[in-house]
């Protein structure tokens, strides 16, 4: 660390034992390293925090910049790669945490210290239910019945703003929303009362509203348990209204800290200035008027049957997630749909481009009627038309080092000659994505979240597809990076006249980035239009609260 940046992060923090609060956890220069092909990466550097009880304490940073490593590391849950430096000291209560035994970890992990990961669906079990496995955590460190756990299970649920908590139980991860299941890891990690939450990006899945629900049941449990919250985001506005006092990362370092507001009012660092001026900026370029439909739905309908009741006694009945919805999208053109979780945005987009089935309506690509193809008709077009999930770690093979995941489409699709023009492909897919091209021997897991989203889209544009279905493709991203991801996907649409279906909750990139913008609510369209009309006066009272809830609070 330069001396430059230990005079504005020194190892204490600047109000330590000013305020009378308990000192909780004390961590003293985490220092992690990683084995990787070709030598070592020195993922974190002399990282010192303290925390009390009771407060909130931020780390915020770029993605890479080491948070959810230092996380992991109070957590001891690094992999057998990560090597921890011997001066590295974490005090939770008088207890050293790194020389503690893995049985007196797993004890105290769930128990006096839990943590919130960024990605709920592999954080998730997908063969058991929601029910079962809030019970496990319950059971884990408590000596209840099945009965109570599942009456505890059910509390959690509501406590957590979750719909219908007693049909949730009884659903797997794979039937609820990405926001829903973050929902749920939430409900997991507070269950058993614990002194210290480590919350990873906990609103990254969420819409506007239910971010600030979340996190204003965090601050309130917090205030009612004594809890002591990390915070670990990319959200500044987040971290201004919830966190007590904020270390800014960057390359594993802390490179300032300080109380929030003198941070925010007095930023001395050039990279925290950075943070703080990033934002997406910018709008859409105009389109032709003569510019032709790509994508058109007319009335799809997509429809769920659930079951409620118990086993003697099932009672079925049916969800409409998309309740017969027109869509015309246009060539060059970017369409925003953005609503609340559960809104049945993701459900729609993935109706359009046929990877769920509708049952009613009817969707042309090109002209070409395609809603009555079957998966091996639809394989000729699937070049052309690709997707960019919400979650990274979920739709990339961890088995598969990078070069393959990208490959592995130009394969399957019979694009490029050989071997070595494939790679230059994937290379350039990569340059494109705004990473280097020397990572194709690595694995998912040695990523960041950020960094695996952009990997995901390096895989789609490799393809060179007319339409893209772009599912929160920066709700993962730190603000910098954002920035940059719109700048690319503004590039890759002028270069190569793609056509964007932009699904997202974040209406700052929303107006950054789409020419028109629908707004949905339970499976119906409530408002369309073009984005400066739409955000700047909104029709209907659900869409001027999601304007709210995303510009005013920011404000």
């Amino acid at each position: 660390m330069t001396d430059a940046t230990s005079s504005l992060a020194p190892t204490e923090r600047y109000d330590l034992g000013s305020h009378g609060r308990e000192l909780i956890l004390d961590a003293r220069k985490i220092a992690v390293r990683f084995k990787v092909e070709g030598g070592v990466v020195e993922a974190v550097r002399d990282v010192s925090f303290q925390l009390h009880k009771g407060e909130t304490i931020a780390l915020v940073g770029e993605s890479g910049s080491g948070k959810s490593v230092t996380a992991r590391t109070v957590m001891r849950l690094l992999t057998k790669r990560a090597t921890v430096d011997p001066k590295t000291r974490i005090t939770l209560s008088g207890k050293n945490i790194v020389a503690l035994s893995d049985r007196e970890m797993r004890k105290l992990r769930g128990n006096d210290l839990t943590m919130i990961f960024q990605e709920p669906m592999s954080s998730l079990n997908p063969v058991y239910t929601i029910g079962q496995q809030l019970c496990e955590i319950l059971h884990l460190h408590n000596r209840i019945s099945r009965k109570e756990a599942m009456s505890r299970a059910r509390v959690l649920l509501e406590e957590v703003h979750i719909p219908e908590p007693e049909a949730r139980l009884r659903q797997y991860p794979h039937q609820m929303s990405g926001g829903q299941r973050q929902r749920v890891m939430i409900a997991m990690a507070l269950a058993n009362r614990p002194d210290v939450l480590i919350a990873d990006e906990p609103t990254t899945a969420l819409d506007v509203t239910v971010q600030a629900q979340i996190l204003n049941l965090i601050k309130e449990l917090k205030a009612k348990y004594g809890m002591a919250v990390i915070l670990i985001t990319h959200d500044l506005t987040i971290v201004r209204q919830f966190s007590d006092y904020v270390y800014v990362m960057q390359d594993g370092e802390v490179k300032e800290h300080n109380r929030t507001e003198e941070l925010f009012t007095n930023p001395r660092h050039a990279y925290t200035r950075h943070l703080l001026a990033s934002e997406p900026k910018g709008s859409a370029k105009p389109i032709a008027e003569t510019s032709e439909t790509v994508l058109e739905g007319r009335k799809v309908k997509v429809a769920f049957t659930l079951k409620r009741g118990g086993f003697l006694r099932p009672d079925f009945f049916e969800l409409v997630a998309v309740d017969n919805l027109d869509l015309n999208l246009r060539r060059h053109e970017t369409l925003g749909l953005v609503g609340e979780s559960g809104s049945g945005k993701t459900t729609f987009g993935q109706a359009l481009i046929r990877l769920i089935g509708n049952q009613g309506g009817e969707i042309f690509f090109n002209g070409e009627p395609i809603h009555d193809r079957d998966r091996k008709a639809m394989r000729p077009l699937r070049s052309r038309m690709q997707i960019v999930f919400q979650d990274p770690f979920a739709s990339l093979n961890p088995r598969m080092s990078i070069r393959q995941i990208i490959e592995e489409g130009l394969i399957v699709n019979h694009i490029g000659a050989n071997g070595r023009e494939r790679v230059d492909r994937v290379r350039q897919a990569l340059r494109d994505a705004g990473l280097p091209d020397t990572i194709l021997q690595r694995f998912p897991h040695e990523f960041s979240g950020g960094q695996r989203q952009r990997i995901a889209i390096a895989r789609a544009i490799a393809l060179e597809p007319e339409f893209i279905l772009l599912d929160e493709p920066t709700s993962a991203l730190d603000l910098s990076v954002q920035a940059q991801i719109i700048e690319l996907l503004r590039k890759l649409q002028d270069e190569k006249g793609l056509s964007y279906l932009f699904i997202s909750h974040d209406l700052k990139v929303v107006r950054a980035l789409c020419h028109r913008v629908m707004v949905m609510q339970y499976g119906k369209i409530v408002e369309q239009g073009s984005v400066d009309e739409v955000l700047s006066n909104p029709q209907t009272e659900y869409t001027s609260r999601l304007v709210r809830a995303a510009f005013e609070i920011a404000a």
